[in-house]
């Protein structure tokens, strides 16, 4: 069987590629999501189920390490900078956990269905996970 040039060619340029691909470091991967920061009513009120942000979450892979970073309107010191996380995947859905930094503030997490129908912020309550009950969306961002 005899080879043209131009196939060599096209051979050749095909194997490169393939080596480069493999062999290049791991890129960065990121996902963002829809989020809902709900405000409180005057000043040091009750939360307003009807009042709130729609900003993002934006989760940052990269070289086996995960950054989370919520942007949506003023939030409180405990959820506002961009902080190492925890990630864990199953088939369902993906579980963000952002290390706690600041003292005072409360452990959380997000468990986001993969399906993008949505999912809940957790926060760690005595001893376990606890859901309390308002739609943060989750979606993802389009």
């Amino acid at each position: 069987m005899t080879h043209t040039p131009l196939i060599r060619a096209a051979q050749l340029a095909l194997a490169a590629l393939f080596a480069a691909t493999v062999l290049a470091p791991p890129s960065a991967q990121a996902q963002t999501w829809e989020y809902k920061s709900y405000k409180k009513k005057g000043l040091g009120g009750q939360y307003d189920k009807d009042n709130f942000v729609v900003g993002t979450v934006k989760l940052e892979e990269k070289d086996g390490k995960a950054t989370v970073q919520l942007n949506a309107g003023a939030m409180d010191a405990c959820r506002r900078a961009e902080a190492p996380a925890q990630v864990t995947r199953t088939d369902a859905e993906i579980t963000i956990e952002p290390e706690v930094s600041l003292a005072g503030c409360e452990r959380w997490r997000l468990v986001i269905r993969n399906d993008g129908s949505g999912g809940r912020r957790e926060v760690w309550r005595g001893d376990k996970w606890v859901n309390p009950g308002w739609d943060h969306g989750l979606t993802p961002k389009k």
